[in-house]
């Protein structure tokens, strides 16, 4: 029974030279593509592998509470898993950090909606960072919105201020005596104080989130995870972009900044979803 070598060898060399090129090619192209195959495998097993080791996680676009460790499909969508979220982490820079700011004199005005009670006094409404630089006894003047034109003396008093939201209080003043007509009880204006220069704690107003508790941030507890952070805000500088933190957060500390909401969310959907209970600072 003839070898089937020989075979092969005496049918290929019957062949015109054109079709045994054509025939050695193909040859050398199936090689060829079967030797890419493997090396892309092998370089895909490897990447997960390493990304596995770096603790990079993988998120389904569709699903963010479907995560792994390696690359792979979607258990519910079949969608492929990425690393989408992680790569915008880094490309768009999103933390910044809690830093000292000195407002200056002319920064903003002590300056606060205002109404005349009865007795003599004058009730006003700052930001709590604006009532801590207003000592007892500070003088100011009162103006009615209709006549704004028109300045009454006031005095802070020792009275200690009220509670109005989370941001802001009452800080009554009382109507110094003076010549003139003082104004009726009910009327409303602005009361202001002279400015003064002040150092405060801010992150950027795009940082803060809001919940029926209150006010608070996301701060990285990992590579590519977050927490809640409650806080205590004050005044809030729109144009500037930044907002005044009372508690909760310290100088230097790193916070989310940009894409805070659609990270939030993220967070709310991942494994740790159930979990509501606040970060302490």
């Amino acid at each position: 029974m003839p070898d089937s070598t020989e075979t092969s060898r005496t049918a290929l060399a019957e062949l015109p030279p054109v079709s045994r090129r054509f025939l050695v090619a193909s040859r050398i192209l199936l090689l060829v593509f079967a030797c890419g195959a493997v090396a892309a495998a092998a370089i895909i097993g490897l990447q997960g592998h390493t990304a596995a080791r770096a603790g990079i996680e993988y998120v389904c676009p569709m699903h963010p509470e479907v995560r792994a460790a390696e690359p792979g499909p979607c258990p519910i969508c079949h969608m492929k898993v990425d690393t989408t979220a992680v790569e915008n982490v880094r490309k768009h820079k999103i933390i910044e950090f809690a830093r000292k700011r000195s407002l200056l004199f002319d920064t903003r005005d002590l300056r606060a909606p205002a109404s005349v009670d009865a007795g003599g006094f004058v009730t006003a409404l700052y930001y709590d960072d604006q009532i801590a630089a207003i000592a007892e006894g500070e003088q100011g003047t009162f103006s009615t919105a209709g006549a704004p034109d028109v300045r009454f003396p006031v005095r802070r008093t020792g009275n200690a201020p009220a509670r109005w939201d989370r941001s802001t209080s009452r800080v009554r003043f009382r109507l110094e005596q003076g010549r003139g007509r003082r104004p009726a009880p009910g009327q409303a204006g602005w009361l202001e104080v002279p400015r003064k220069s002040r150092e405060v704690l801010t992150v950027p107003a795009s940082a803060v989130l809001q919940s029926p508790q209150g006010p608070y941030v996301l701060t990285p507890i990992g590579p590519y995870s977050f927490a809640k952070r409650r806080i205590e805000i004050g005044e809030t500088f729109s144009k500037q972009g930044f907002v005044v933190v009372l508690s909760g957060l310290g100088v230097h500390e790193p916070v989310v900044s940009r894409a805070t909401f659609f990270l939030d969310a993220d967070r709310r959907l991942g494994a740790n979803a159930a979990e509501e209970d606040w970060s302490s600072p």
